[in-house]
């Protein structure tokens, strides 16, 4: 069974060795960037008043930036692509038109077209340290490292020891293969104060990386990168002059809460949390569920009690793999919930049930049984 697990293992990270090269051409996926319904509510309020100032005066720049950058935030690539190509003969040749092509081409996935409408922006006199780092995130893209660190460094040198930059330059670092040193520039990054949340979720899955073999990391890396780097342009995108404030919170499911907190016996839930294939390394998809859950566990009407996080399996493999892998995957859990919501560990309790009580008994192979229970014990 373990040579069969083994083997499987390494057929799976060949096989995805073989895509993420596959992507490395002169189109990169799109990246998706992921909002909390507050933030797309404020960027919907922002679309509404930058296009009434576009409509009562077409001739400022800067309202046509700020529409074209709200769409693009909110994932709306096509309209923020059409308010630029309609102000294209006005604004062609301002450097910050210019840049907000670049980024829109770069969401787009047309790496080469944004870095060169990037590189173009940065010909003149500029002190715009966002600016460099969108041309880094580009340069990553494009799997051009070097480039892309020195754009990150150039960012640096207009707007020392920045957060959101560090940020990048990490997973820049890391994407380049150089994973320690992309692990201990985020460390840094994540005392700065700022975008704790995101800086956080990057060090997860770059110290998850980690555990796995070196060739296999910097594959896994590459694949979520472009969910990674849509996030760090977004970032620095969103800080003021130099003196960056906002970060991103995470939003407890009204859902999750309720039913944790009500008077059922016990209050139970099952989540669905995605881990990489035979292991415990949390993937990309699992962080928003967990961030809900963590945002719930924080709350007011669940603050103070204490929980067990149970890992249960289907009943592929034998018993004894199965209990011990449920366990370590509700200790990633654990350990993600720890640190991303200075949760007090004694409040969590960890087990790990294996096959041993099946979801679904009369489909004890499905992906049913395949999940995260919650549940809520006696107070503190």
């Amino acid at each position: 069974m373990t040579m069969i697990k083994s083997c499987r293992k390494t057929l799976f990270f060949a096989l995805l060795a073989a895509v993420v090269g596959a992507c490395a051409g002169t189109k990169t996926p799109e990246p998706t960037v992921s909002l909390n319904p507050a933030e797309v509510t404020a960027h919907d309020e922002a679309i509404r008043h930058y296009r009434q100032l576009v409509q009562e005066h077409p001739g400022e720049i800067e309202g046509v930036l700020g529409l074209a950058r709200n769409l693009r935030w909110t994932g709306r690539l096509e309209e923020a692509d059409g308010v630029l190509a309609d102000a294209r003969v006005r604004f062609s040749s301002d450097a910050r038109f210019l840049a907000e092509l670049g980024k829109i081409r770069l969401t787009q996935g047309h790496s080469i077209e944004g870095v060169e409408l990037l590189s173009r922006a940065t010909q003149g006199e500029t002190r715009d340290w966002r600016l460099y780092s969108a041309l880094g995130i580009g340069n990553d893209y494009l799997e051009r490292y070097a480039a892309a660190e020195a754009a990150y460094k150039k960012a640096l040198a207009l707007c020392p020891d920045d957060a959101a930059v560090m940020n990048n330059l990490g997973i820049s670092q890391a994407l380049s293969g150089r994973l320690d040193e992309g692990i201990e520039t985020l460390r840094i990054a994540f005392k700065q104060g700022p975008h704790r949340e995101k800086i956080k979720r990057n060090l997860t899955l770059f110290e998850g990386a980690r555990a796995l073999c070196a060739t296999c990391s910097t594959d896994y890396l590459r694949q979520t990168g472009g969910k990674i780097l849509a996030a760090g342009l977004m970032g620095t995108d969103l800080e003021g002059p130099c003196a960056p404030t906002r970060h991103y919170t995470a939003a407890s499911s009204p859902v999750m809460t309720e039913r944790l907190a009500s008077d059922s016996a016990p209050p139970s839930i099952n989540i669905k949390v995605f881990f990489e294939f035979d292991s415990a390394i949390l993937k990309p998809e699992a962080l928003d569920v967990l961030d809900n859950l963590g945002a719930a566990l924080t709350s007011e009407a669940l603050e103070v009690y204490r929980f067990e996080i149970a890992g249960h399996t289907d009943a592929l493999g034998t018993e004894i793999y199965n209990r011990e892998l449920s366990e370590r995957r509700a200790q990633a859990v654990q350990e993600y919930l720890i640190m991303m919501f200075d949760i007090d560990p004694a409040r969590i309790k960890v087990v790990g049930y294996g096959e041993s009580r099946l979801l679904a008994r009369d489909n004890p192979e499905g992906d049913v049984n395949r999940r995260v229970q919650v549940t809520r014990l006696e107070r503190l």
